[in-house]
């Protein structure tokens, strides 16, 4: 299924099939593709996620949906979870770089006081991230 909707021409195409079925020269013409050929090969490849109905168009098939609410949740949600990864990491590094000063260099009190706003910073983003955006759940 992956490889099905991994080229942005065929996720075009299953956005147009979800709104109605097409013959494959209207499919053609609605994409702006001029050769049969590249639009044959695209079919081909998404052939579990269309299917031809009885008046020779193509329609999608449950799992065409299914194909397309996944490729709609992750461009929602995507973004968030990467978002979430990359603070816990400059966190985790702003984390012990200050605890390392602390440590190395005695308690000063810029340091104390930073690495106490950034862990409830990173508290409060993780609260927000995790509980009420749920960007750690299953899809």
């Amino acid at each position: 299924m992956f490889e099905a909707v991994s080229h942005p021409l065929r996720i075009k195409i299953l956005k147009l099939l979800a709104k109605r079925p097409m013959r494959f020269s209207e499919l053609k013409r609605e994409l702006g593709i001029k050769s049969s050929g590249k639009l044959e090969f695209h079919l081909r490849k998404m052939n579990n996620l269309i299917a031809l109905n009885g008046e020779g168009k193509y329609t999608l098939t449950k799992d065409g949906y299914a194909a397309l609410q996944a490729i709609d949740t992750i461009r929602k949600y995507g973004w968030q979870r990467r978002a979430f990864v990359l603070n816990t990491v400059a966190y985790s590094i702003f984390a012990a770089y200050t605890s390392w000063k602390v440590l190395c260099e005695g308690a000063r009190l810029a340091y104390v006081a930073a690495l106490a706003l950034s862990t409830l910073w990173y508290a409060y983003y993780s609260y927000l991230s995790i509980a009420r955006r749920k960007v750690l759940r299953a899809y």
